[in-house]
C-alpha cells in the first residue's frame, strides 16, 4: 500500500516549454515543458473504480490546477510490463509541479480533497512508478488527441553519444514526417527514470502503421555502431481515455 502523501506527490505532474539546444538550452530550464509519467498497476479488480475516481473527482480538482498545462491518461494497448492506467501531466518547468503540488493541498470547492483521493487510490493500488522526462524541440507535427495509438519508447544510449543522437533524432524525425511514418511525434531527454536516456513518443493511427515504423527503424534508424545505436529499448503502446483529458 503507498502513503497518501507519497502518491500525491508522485502524481503532481510536470511540463515545459522547449527551448532551444545547446547554449540556450542549458540556460532556461525553468521554462521547458516537464512532464511526469505515472505508471499505475492497480489490485485486481478495481481499475475501474480507480478510473472512475480520476474521471469523477479528480479531474474537476485538476481542471482548476492553474499551472497545469495538460493531463492526459492511457489505458494499455500492447505492453511488456503490467500495467492498468499510465497518466501524464504537463507543467512549465519543475517550478510548475512544485506550484501545482501547493494547489492540491487544500481542499477543493466540491467538497473533495486530492491528499484524500490520493490515499484511496493507494489501498487500491498494487505497484506505481513515476518519471519525467525534459521535451526537445522537434519539427514532430502538432500533437492532437486524435483516436489510434500513442507509443512511448524508452531508449538507453551511451553518455557520450547522447548529443549526436539528440541531433540525429530530431532530423531523422523530420524525415519520418515527411514520408507519412506517424500523425506526430515528439523527443525528451529523460530526468528521473529507471535507468533510460531518452524517451520517443509517437502517434499512429493502427498497429499496422507502428508495424511499418518499426521496419523502418530495422532498416535505416538504428544502424549498427551508428550514432543512433541505442544500447536497449523499451516499446509500450497505449491508447488515450478522453474521458480524463484536461485542457
Amino acid at each position: 500500500m503507498l502513503p497518501a502523501r507519497s502518491l500525491l506527490s508522485t502524481i503532481a505532474a510536470v511540463a515545459l516549454w522547449v527551448a532551444p539546444l545547446h547554449g540556450q538550452d542549458v540556460a532556461a530550464p525553468a521554462q521547458r515543458e516537464v512532464r511526469q509519467i505515472v505508471t499505475f498497476l492497480f489490485q485486481p479488480g478495481r481499475t475501474t473504480e480507480a478510473v472512475a475516481i480520476y474521471e469523477r473527482q479528480l479531474k474537476p480538482i485538476y481542471a482548476d490546477v492553474i499551472p497545469l498545462l495538460r493531463f492526459r491518461a492511457y489505458r494499455e494497448s500492447e505492453s511488456p510490463e503490467p500495467l492498468d492506467l499510465v497518466v501524464v501531466s504537463s507543467y512549465r518547468g519543475m517550478a510548475g509541479m512544485d506550484a501545482a503540488n501547493e494547489a492540491l493541498r487544500p481542499p477543493h470547492r466540491s467538497g473533495g480533497s486530492a491528499v484524500t483521493l490520493y490515499g484511496t487510490l493507494a489501498a487500491m493500488t498494487q505497484s506505481h512508478h513515476d518519471q519525467f522526462v525534459e521535451m526537445l524541440p522537434v519539427n514532430g507535427g502538432t500533437p492532437d488527441d486524435s483516436a489510434g495509438i500513442t507509443v512511448f519508447e524508452y531508449l538507453r544510449v551511451p553518455l557520450r553519444q547522447h548529443q549526436a543522437f539528440e541531433t540525429a533524432i530530431r532530423s531523422r524525425i523530420q524525415d519520418e514526417q515527411k514520408i507519412g511514418l506517424f500523425r506526430w511525434s515528439e523527443f525528451g531527454r529523460m530526468l528521473v527514470s529507471d535507468g533510460w536516456d531518452f524517451l520517443r513518443i509517437y502517434h499512429m493511427r493502427s498497429l499496422a502503421e507502428w508495424h511499418r515504423h518499426r521496419a523502418y527503424d530495422r532498416a535505416r534508424l538504428y544502424s549498427p555502431g551508428g550514432e543512433l545505436d541505442p544500447t536497449a529499448r523499451k516499446t509500450i503502446i497505449l491508447r488515450q481515455d478522453p474521458r480524463l483529458s484536461v485542457r
